[in-house]
């Protein structure tokens, strides 16, 4: 039975990483061992409902909401891709050469739409597309950490809750099966639905097969999805930032964003370019954090 956390998170220590990552490896999911803090939590369920009202009043018909690229639609969004303890994990996973490979927000009211990927998901893995990726005994590598934020109560547990395979990361997209071959019923002993209070953050490989039913509940799902990638990979939902766009904020955020610079750079870091995120290195590994090696 999955254990909820009950007091806010502000960074993870080097004991609680080291038993997070074995964890992520093992089965493929995590849920952060504390909330997302009230102030960080009011200020992106505010930026929620701003966008949600915007898109239901051009399509009064809209009930679920999905908008991808939140980042940019809201600078609100831009602290939540800051949250240290998220940051953190990812520089477990890739090292100092990473950045954000996608952000958007789901808000769904009580709705019997099925499997549109905004209304509910259906079982799948994420991409870079699964069938088509190279794999390592079969299974597909992470590419890029997600980050589900949970803002609101599902603990009643008919609101649509994120559900996950145990360990399916290491297996083939949904067994390699068709759709109307792939029964979730053959996977029960390894099911797990995240029926979570509000402002819990869960982390998973891309390659886990996860799914959401609709939410039949009368409160309103509201959460938010931030992935992280290797910097070799690009964005999957925006664009590079041109010159001189991002004036104004954090070296940290500069670089997460994509910042313009020369190509290889990308995959051969500058000292200073390992520099920039190694405040989220382990604590017994800071000094070495910043270590360069020289690829001349």
């Amino acid at each position: 039975m999955t254990t909820y956390p009950s007091q806010p998170l502000t960074r993870l220590t080097d004991a609680q990483r080291e038993e997070l990552m074995a964890s992520l490896g093992r089965d493929g999911y995590v849920v952060l061992p504390g909330l997302l803090p009230a102030p960080l939590m009011q200020s992106m369920l505010a930026a929620i409902d701003r966008l949600a009202l915007r898109e239901r009043a051009a399509n009064p018909s809209k009930r679920s909401v999905k908008i991808t690229n939140i980042v940019d639609a809201d600078p609100s969004f831009r602290a939540l891709m800051m949250y240290e303890p998220a940051l953190q994990l990812t520089y477990d996973c890739f090292g100092p050469m990473f950045h954000l490979c996608q952000s958007n927000l789901v808000s769904r009211p009580r709705d019997e739409v099925i499997g549109d990927f905004v209304g509910s998901s259906p079982w799948h893995a994420d991409g870079p597309r699964p069938a088509l990726f190279p794999k390592i005994n079969g299974a597909m590598g992470m590419h890029y950490l997600k980050f589900g934020y949970f803002l609101t109560d599902l603990t009643h547990g008919n609101g649509g809750s994120l559900q996950v395979v145990r360990g399916s990361h290491l297996r083939p997209e949904l067994d390699g099966k068709d759709k109307e071959e792939f029964h979730i019923e053959d996977y029960a002993s390894d099911l797990v639905q995240i029926d979570c209070p509000a402002g819990t953050v869960v982390a998973f490989n891309q390659a886990q097969w996860h799914a959401a039913p609709p939410n039949t509940s009368d409160i309103e799902r509201k959460n938010c999805y931030v992935s992280y990638s290797p910097t070799w990979m690009r964005p999957a939902d925006r664009d590079f930032p041109a010159e001189g766009s991002l004036a104004g904020i954090t070296a940290e955020e500069s670089w997460l964003l994509g910042e313009p610079r020369p190509a290889i750079r990308w995959w051969l870091p500058t000292k200073e370019d390992v520099a920039r995120m190694s405040r989220f290195s382990r604590d017994a590994d800071r000094d070495q954090a910043v270590r360069f090696v020289n690829y001349e």
